[in-house]
């Protein structure tokens, strides 16, 4: 393997949970329109900014999702109150502070995990919500985990997506699938070549191996849908201070407080996602009261790519804590 190369993938795999490079784009007519929605309510955080909150939907059962990134959007969880409707579930979006709907401050002092623990609470009160659900995915599952442990009292039930406990193992993992593509017939025949002589640029070898992880590891569809997109064009990249959020996620190791996690807990995974399945089964094993489903078809977006078994699991963890049948190996 050529040297860019070897630097290539040890770069991505610094990238944790954030897949997708674009630059900073102005607002465009869509932020408008979300910032007018019906249901919508900005919160204030960390004492003097505003994040985006939207309720979608009426029902016994609250559900506050936590989107990934951490510079992502609520956006690519749209389908969560169509798949959600059956079992009436009010939904809760929100846009961390940073993200693009809510305020996207200056500030490297903003940027750690702890304070972002502190800004769910804020937004937990600022809805008003008790007794509620909170399903945080990526990113947002770590966050999730965090808040469990230490706000666990508000909490009904706790939904880790496509998440494991310790940063560790799923680095070395998803190192390991870009080590497996890497040596792919594909990219080999692009370095043979290249060390033939051919015009193969390292640029061209990294994007083949950057955009088959994504086709197998990230979303498994042909077309993305149209959230995923639009998520997509709203990253947030002009903030530089995420840096330090990222090398605290990168060091990440929540093995220790798996325990304090004592509610209801559904720990759903994906086949073919960067996050090892086994992970799952781990903190399964430290966790009081907790189950594992891995959709057997998605992967890191399995909301999307395997959305039948994905929100199958999640509304029969909805109904078995509703009607107090949850128990720790049922399914």
């Amino acid at each position: 393997m050529s040297r860019p190369l070897m630097i290539f993938l040890s770069l991505l795999s610094c990238l944790l949970l954030v897949p997708f490079l674009i630059s900073a784009q102005q607002k465009d007519s869509s932020y408008q329109a979300k910032r007018n929605a019906q249901g919508v309510k900005m919160i204030q955080v960390a004492g003097k900014y505003q994040v985006w909150t939207q309720k979608v939907g009426q029902g016994k059962i609250k559900l506050l999702l936590l989107h990934g990134g951490p510079v992502n959007t609520h956006e690519y969880m749209e389908n969560f109150p169509e798949r959600l409707n059956p079992a009436e579930v009010e939904v809760y979006f929100y846009d961390q502070l940073g993200s693009y709907h809510s305020d996207q401050p200056g500030d490297s002092t903003l940027w750690h995990i702890d304070r972002f623990v502190e800004e769910v609470e804020q937004v937990r009160q600022g809805l008003g919500l008790k007794d509620f659900y909170l399903l945080g995915h990526s990113w947002g599952g770590m966050l999730a985990l965090e808040y469990a442990a230490k706000y666990g009292q508000h909490l009904k039930g706790l939904i880790v997506s496509n998440m494991g406990y310790r940063a560790s193992s799923h680095n070395a993992y998803r190192r390991g699938l870009y080590s497996s593509i890497a040596n792919s017939h594909e990219v080999r025949s692009l370095l043979e070549q290249k060390q033939q002589g051919g015009n193969v640029p390292d640029s061209v070898i990294k994007q083949v191996i950057s955009k088959r992880f994504e086709e197998q590891h990230v979303l498994r569809l042909s077309q993305p849908p149209e959230p995923y997109d639009r998520n997509y064009q709203h990253i947030n990249r002009k903030d530089q201070f995420r840096f330090a959020l990222l090398n605290e996620m990168d060091q990440w190791d929540f093995s220790n407080r798996l325990a304090l996690v004592q509610m209801p807990t559904l720990l759903l995974g994906a086949k073919y996602d960067f996050i090892p399945t086994g992970d799952y089964y781990q903190m399964s094993k430290r966790m009081r009261q907790s189950r594992v489903y891995i959709c057997p078809e998605g992967s890191h977006f399995a909301m999307w790519d395997d959305s039948q078994h994905y929100f199958e699991a999640l509304i029969r963890f909805f109904k078995d804590v509703e009607d107090k049948k949850f128990t720790k190996n049922n399914k």
